[in-house]
């Protein structure tokens, strides 16, 4: 196989049926030659072996039980081979020319490309509610041109500069310090509204709250060393007034797209807790550090 144009890195921590739709929707795009997929999984033998028998054309790499989302994108992207490197989440399918779209637009040498992430037509409330909770502020529509931001479910960088700035393992969430490194030194980052994937479910509500609350704490226990102690006394005694607050600049973006605003009225009354669960692991982070939330994370 000659070098390949595209790498597509997929963290695989869930498994079945997450992982099989996501490859599913890869696959008449991803086995060809020009494309190398890497699915990076930390679930075991049994997962990864079947993954190699159903899906001849991608590659597994095997990495420890426990290690986090940030470290197994890592990893998959010190094995890749082309100069751009996509990552799609695991619990998302690509839509339509997903790969296409991507060969597209690196002819233009963008240091970034993020996509939109849209709902897969949920039948249950609890589904919307993760949703909105974590793809608010990617929802189409969007504008195709220049951005300051990306979604880490959908999206592609320039290998080098992932291989020169990427923190050392065990750093936790990269992306945003990343994006700032790569910004900061006058990097091209575009938005294209037709990459697109599909967030997919379903979710048990314990299950999710638990998840938040890890994602929080962990993103609070990286970011702890990097701000002041008057930060964090602030944030300690004022944490409660975050709840509302960050329900309304969910609503504020929902409302402005004006896209299944309904829906999201429904959904209101889970997203009390979800909020209050992402404020109350923050709070928890700030004072004792991520702990192990980290390797939890799926």
């Amino acid at each position: 196989m000659s070098k390949p144009k595209l790498s597509i890195i997929v963290a695989s921590c869930v498994g079945a049926p997450f992982i099989d739709s996501c490859l599913r929707s890869l696959e008449d795009e991803a086995s060809a030659d020009e494309v190398e997929c890497l699915v990076v999984d930390r679930r075991g033998s049994e997962v990864a072996n079947r993954l190699e028998r159903e899906y001849p054309w991608l590659t597994v790499l095997r990495r420890p039980a426990g290690e986090s989302v940030p470290d197994l994108r890592k990893y998959g992207i010190g094995r890749a081979n082309a100069d751009y490197v996509a990552i799609i989440e695991e619990h998302c399918v690509a839509g339509e020319d997903w790969v296409k779209t991507i060969l597209d637009r690196i002819e233009d040498n963008p240091a970034a490309i993020g996509g939109v992430v849209e709902h897969a037509n949920y039948n249950r409330l609890i589904d919307w509610a993760v949703y909105f909770t974590e793809y608010n502020a990617y929802m189409p529509p969007t504008e195709r041109g220049e951005t300051l931001d990306i979604c880490a479910a959908n999206c592609v960088y320039r290998r080098d500069l992932l291989q020169k700035h990427l923190p050392a393992s065990g750093s936790g969430y990269w992306e945003a310090g990343l994006n700032k490194i790569l910004l900061a030194a006058g990097e091209r980052f575009v938005n294209e509204p037709e990459l697109v994937v599909y967030h997919t479910g379903p979710f048990g509500l314990t299950y999710y709250l638990h998840q938040r609350y890890l994602f929080s704490r962990a993103f609070a226990g990286t970011r702890r060393d990097h701000v002041s102690s008057l930060f964090k006394v602030c944030y300690v005694f004022l944490a409660p007034l975050l709840i509302p607050l960050l329900w309304a600049r969910t609503a504020s973006r929902v409302f402005a797209k004006w896209r299944h605003v309904s829906k999201f009225l429904q959904v209101t009354p889970h997203m009390v807790p979800i909020t209050a669960t992402y404020v109350f692991g923050e709070w928890v982070g700030f004072l004792t550090g991520s702990g192990d939330s980290l390797r939890k994370i799926e």
